[in-house]
């Protein structure tokens, strides 16, 4: 019997690769053959491979035309700095044609010693054996019964095998190879009976599993794990959120989460199964210090809700507590509402006030309640350092509204012990600490509850770019960066990674952008807007210089997976009539059309938008180069109409209330309602 590849331990297998790797380097040494530094090094971590059909990478992998697969978003779920994640599955293919095509071959001629390897097989094997255009059926069962015949398509003969069969090849040349297979039944279609999602415990799921039991190999039963997770979730939530109308078979970004979810579930519940080492821990740690707090905050004077911790007027920020006001608005707390009655009380206040929460770095799903009992409300919420997050929100009185959004959390660690090189000013920024900062704002701001849960499943947006995207701390100055995350729906994040004075060069110089590539996933986008102080570079070849590494940031993206979408600055004040920013936007359109990446030309809209704004331009700008709330507002808006035009996969997640935007036809500085934040510094952003 074939000893079980499982007795190995995560130093085990490090070790055997360190010696495969030692052994190889020492052979090619003694035949002479030399290492450059630009060859790639042996690499000792494993890599977890993922066979299959399109419900586990469905097309390119890009999540083109909405459709996504499982594995397309598992990597977030490991340890990337330890282990690699290759997708390998093809749509279409079947237990039988991912063998007979040759690509089972190419992934075990490059299996390793301590690797694994995620097969999920049995939606295609049905159908036609030898006639037709996708002649891919495996023959029904476990057995070893085969069929003789020829394909029509190529008119070549062939023996077909069972399900069963095939899959316990997969399964011995894998221990062969010394890495580790698993089996997970495939996952089910959204096909409901009786209120109850049709299940595979019949046939392939139930045949899957007789396969891993008879080659000594893992078993997930996906299938069933998937559908009571869509069960749990209700026929109509899954038919809305992880389908499309049309397709009962093929999920979206959010079901494709929630199966990869279900796989992730599902390894860590394998006994002495050496892959649960490398997922990613759960984190132990809850919104505020308590570690029994449950990241739901219960505002006013009253007993908290079950679940609930109690937020009072005076429950100020404390490290002990974890969670609590910050005292830098002045603004008098009052609790409005019935003392001890449940949904019956808020707090409210005669200014801004900012409420933190300490978290680990993240993004997060923020849930918000507001409404007075007492009163009409409305209520302005922004995160971090003023990203506004809901404008306006008017409730009248004694009514309440539940409202989402996400919030990205980082700090300037980064892997291996390093830290992104802050400048001196950022070191007390709000969105470089460990808390999420929530700030109430408006004419009467009332606030009765909010949860706080860990989303790390959602899409993010990153942002790169100079103090014209940044998140800017402080009133009067501000950025089309932080305006952004309200044109957004609560399943996308923006992760601004943007700083004042910087350029493309210092950036990386800095290690923004390996803080960006970090925790950048498939199915991410990176927005790239520089050039007002790359031009200010004097060496000869700066601009160079500057399309090199742009290219180069555009090839990164897209190598994890991510979209690149590039964003032409913005015009200064003094460039409504001639340009000011040299030859940068052009560099952009060049790289942008060379690479085939999304285009947002906000260096011609904003010159159509200021013309539009004639006499009214000052009320946009706070300086020759920097904008105030109006004005990146209006930027951000010509932001959004660029992710209409250019991204339509993200535009799919723009939120729904606010229409097309022209350049031409802006709002007036009289409807621009968002309320200015308490902090104050009238000292010019760096940057020109």
């Amino acid at each position: 019997m074939r000893p079980h590849p499982r007795t190995r331990n995560r130093s085990t297998v490090l070790a055997t690769a360190l010696r495969l790797a030692s052994a190889v380097a020492l052979a090619a040494w003694s035949c002479g053959i030399g290492f450059s530094a630009e060859q790639p090094a042996l690499r000792p971590t494993p890599t977890l491979w993922l066979i299959g059909d399109s419900t586990v990478k469905n097309g390119r992998g890009d999540g083109a035309g909405g459709l996504w697969g499982w594995g397309q978003v598992i990597d977030g779920h490991f340890d990337l700095s330890q282990i690699r994640v290759v997708n390998r599955a093809l749509g279409g293919r079947s237990s039988r044609t991912y063998r007979t095509e040759g690509l089972w071959e190419r992934v075990r001629d490059e299996l390793q010693p301590g690797d694994f390897v995620l097969m999920q097989f049995g939606h295609n094997d049905g159908g036609q054996l030898f006639e037709g255009s996708r002649p891919r059926a495996s023959l029904k069962g476990n057995g070893e019964e085969t069929r003789e015949g020829v394909v029509e398509q190529t008119g070549r003969p062939e023996v077909v095998h069972t399900y069963g069969w095939y899959l316990r090849q997969y399964l011995a040349e894998t221990q062969t190879r010394g890495a580790t297979p698993i089996v997970l039944s495939p996952v089910p279609r959204n096909i409901w009976r009786d209120g109850r999602i049709a299940r595979a415990a019949e046939d392939y799921g139930c045949w899957a599993k007789e396969a891993a039991a008879a080659g000594h190999a893992d078993f997930i039963d996906l299938n069933d794990r998937v559908a009571r997770r869509y069960e749990a979730e209700g026929e109509e939530r899954v038919a809305g959120e992880f389908f499309t109308a049309t397709d009962h078979t093929h999920t979206t970004k959010a079901g494709a989460q929630a199966n990869a979810t279900c796989v992730v579930e599902g390894i860590r519940q394998l006994a002495g199964c050496d892959l649960r080492e490398f997922l990613d821990q759960p984190s132990e740690a809850t919104p505020g210090s308590d570690p029994g707090a449950s990241g739901k905050f219960d505002f006013g004077n009253e007993e908290p809700a079950p679940g609930f911790l109690a937020v009072a007027p005076d429950s100020a920020y404390s490290e002990e507590r974890g969670y609590g006001w910050l005292p830098a608005t002045g603004s008098t707390l009052l609790a409005h509402g019935t003392p001890g009655g449940a949904a019956q009380s808020c707090l409210t206040a005669d200014g801004p006030f900012l409420f933190s929460v300490r978290v680990p770095e993240g993004n997060y799903r923020v849930t918000v309640t507001l409404g007075d009992p007492t009163a009409d409300s409305c209520t302005t919420v922004k995160a971090e350092s003023r990203r506004l997050m809901l404008e306006n929100i008017h409730i009248a009185k004694g009514e309440r509204l539940n409202r989402s959004f996400t919030v990205n959390v980082r700090t300037p660690a980064l892997p291996g012990g390093k830290q992104v090189r802050l400048k001196d000013r950022e070191s007390p920024y709000l969105h470089w600490d460990d808390k999420l900062t929530l700030e109430f704002n408006g004419s009467h701001p009332a606030i009765a509850e909010v949860v706080i849960e860990p989303a790390p499943d959602v899409t993010t947006v990153y942002l790169a770019g100079d103090s014209t995207v940044t998140d800017q701390p402080n009133e009067p100055w501000n950025s089309w960066g932080q305006m952004l995350p309200r044109f957004l729906q609560a399943d996308v994040a923006v992760a601004n990674h943007a700083e004042s004075g910087e350029s493309l060069r210092s950036s990386l110089g800095a290690g923004r952008f390996e803080k960006i590539f970090s925790t950048l996933r498939a199915g991410d986008y990176l927005f790239l807007q520089f050039g007002h102080n790359d031009m200010k570079d004097r060496a000869p070849d700066a601009l160079g210089t500057y399309q090199r590494n742009l290219t180069a940031l555009v090839r990164r993206t897209r190598l994890q997976g991510g979209t690149p979408v590039l964003i032409t600055s913005m015009e200064r004040k003094a460039g409504v009539n001639h340009d000011t920013l040299g030859e940068y936007p052009r560099v952009v359109r060049e790289v942008a059309a060379a690479e085939q990446a999304p285009l947002i030309d906000l260096h011609a809209m904003s010159k159509r938008l200021y013309a539009a704004l004639g006499n009214r331009l000052d009320d946009a700008f706070q300086d020759g180069t920097h904008h105030n709330n109006y004005g990146s507002y209006l930027l951000a808006c010509c932001v959004v109409e660029g992710v209409r035009a250019a991204v339509p996969d993200l535009a799919t997640h723009l939120a729904p209330d606010r229409g097309p935007f022209s350049p031409e036809h802006p709002l007036s500085p009289e409807e621009f309602q968002v309320p200015p934040s308490p902090t104050i510094d009238l000292r010019k952003p760096d940057g020109n």
